[in-house]
């Protein structure tokens, strides 16, 4: 891929954003879409274009579309890592707990010592119910944070 396609395929991501901004949802997602359309590779593209569905909440859709990136992208365990948060997060909106605490957990066996991911998984676990595991990561967390 050539230097000016990189630089188109920003413009369409930073086209995306925008429209993000101003709540046009519709409208950064095809910019987005578009972004995918020219490199099928470029992760940035695929996850803000699952965002940009998500506030049209379309959450199935958004998790198709990070379904589909994690299976068909080489993804490096940060790349991994953001995919399954996002994913988790979905889930989460869409009262999906089960299914949320599957995506964070997966999210942190890739980065155990995040912090951020340790207190969302606690957050779905009281969701789902299972109060003293949830209780059981936020007092991690706090131990944590004192050290």
């Amino acid at each position: 891929m050539s230097d000016s396609e990189l630089i188109h395929v920003q413009k369409f991501v930073e086209r995306g954003e925008y429209f993000l901004k101003q709540e046009q949802y519709q409208e950064a997602a095809t910019n987005f879409k578009d972004a995918m359309n020219r490199m099928p590779c470029y992760l940035p593209a695929h996850t803000r274009y699952a965002v940009a569905l998500a506030k049209q909440r379309k959450y199935l859709d958004a998790i198709k579309a990070l379904e589909s990136c994690r299976k068909t992208l080489p993804l490096r365990n940060d790349q991994s890592v953001e995919v399954l948060t996002l994913l988790g997060s979905i889930c989460l909106i869409r009262q999906d707990y089960p299914a949320a605490v599957y995506y964070i957990k997966a999210a942190r066996k890739l980065d155990p010592v995040n912090a951020r991911l340790r207190l969302l998984l606690a957050s779905c676990q009281m969701k789902c119910g299972k109060f003293a595991e949830g209780l059981d990561l936020m007092l991690e967390s706090a131990r944590a944070h004192k050290v």
